[in-house]
C-alpha cells in the first residue's frame, strides 16, 4: 500500500534532496523549477478535490501539498502536461521538454520509494510530454513570429477560439473551432515548419480571420498537445 505518513511537500523536498546529489547544478536548477510550478499548478487547481473541501481546508490555513499524501501526485500530471504548462506557463522549448523529463523521473521515484502503488500511466503521459511539450512551443514561436510577419490588414468573419487541428497538409491547416460553432474552417495558411511538426487534435487558442486569399490566423496565443 502507499505509504501516507508525509505531505506532498515533504515528499518533493525529499525527491529534490535525492536528486541534487546525482545532478550538475544547472540541471538541479531545472528540477527545482519545474516542481516548483508542479506545486503551484496544484495549489491553483486542487485537482480531485471540489471547491466545499477546498474552502474548508484554505479557511483553516491549509494549503494542497501542506495537507495530502503523495499518492495524490499523479492525480494531476494530465492537466499540469496537458493543460497548465502549454497554456498558462511562458517559458522556452528547453522548459517544456523539462517538465516531462522530471515529472517522468518523479513518477518513477514515487513508485521506488513506495509512496504510490502504481505510476505506469503517469511515466507514460510525462513520456508524451517530454516530446510533444517542445514541439507545441515550436509550433507556436513559429506561428507567433509568421503572424507578426503577415497579419492581415483587411478581413472579414473574426472568430477567437480554441481550435482542434483536424487535417494538415503542407502549409495549411484545417481547423474546429471549440465554442463558436461546428464547422471545420480551412485551410488555414501556415508556414510549411508549423504543418511539418503539428499534429492532429492539437489545440490551438487564437484568432482567426477571413481575407481575400482566405482564412489567416490574426492571433496566437497558444499551442496545446
Amino acid at each position: 500500500m502507499p505509504t501516507a505518513s508525509k505531505t506532498i511537500s515533504q515528499v518533493f523536498e525529499e525527491f529534490l534532496t535525492d536528486q541534487e546529489a546525482r545532478l550538475s547544478p544547472s540541471t538541479f536548477s531545472k528540477y527545482g523549477s519545474i516542481i516548483s510550478l508542479f506545486e503551484s499548478y496544484l495549489e491553483s487547481y486542487w485537482p480531485g478535490h471540489d471547491q466545499e473541501e477546498y474552502d474548508r481546508i484554505t479557511e483553516q490555513g491549509g494549503t494542497f501539498c501542506g495537507t495530502f499524501a503523495p499518492d495524490e501526485i499523479p492525480e494531476g500530471y494530465s492537466e499540469f502536461l496537458g493543460y497548465f504548462m502549454p497554456r498558462k506557463v511562458m517559458c522556452g522549448k528547453d522548459t517544456m521538454k523539462a517538465a516531462g523529463t522530471v515529472t517522468k523521473k518523479l513518477a518513477k521515484w514515487l513508485a521506488e520509494k513506495g509512496y504510490v502503488e502504481d505510476t505506469a500511466d503517469a511515466q507514460e503521459r510525462a513520456q508524451e510530454a517530454t516530446r510533444d511539450l517542445p514541439a507545441a512551443q515550436e509550433v507556436l514561436d513559429l506561428l507567433v513570429e509568421y503572424v507578426d510577419c503577415n497579419a492581415p490588414d483587411a478581413y472579414r468573419d473574426t472568430l477567437e477560439d480554441h481550435f482542434s487541428v483536424t487535417k494538415i497538409e503542407p502549409g495549411k491547416l484545417w481547423l474546429e473551432p471549440l465554442t463558436t460553432g461546428d464547422k471545420v474552417i480551412g485551410p488555414v495558411s501556415v508556414p510549411v515548419e508549423v504543418t511539418e511538426i503539428c499534429r492532429k487534435s492539437w489545440d490551438i487558442f487564437g484568432v482567426v480571420v477571413k481575407t481575400s486569399r482566405g482564412w489567416r490566423f490574426l492571433e496566437v496565443w497558444s499551442v496545446s498537445p
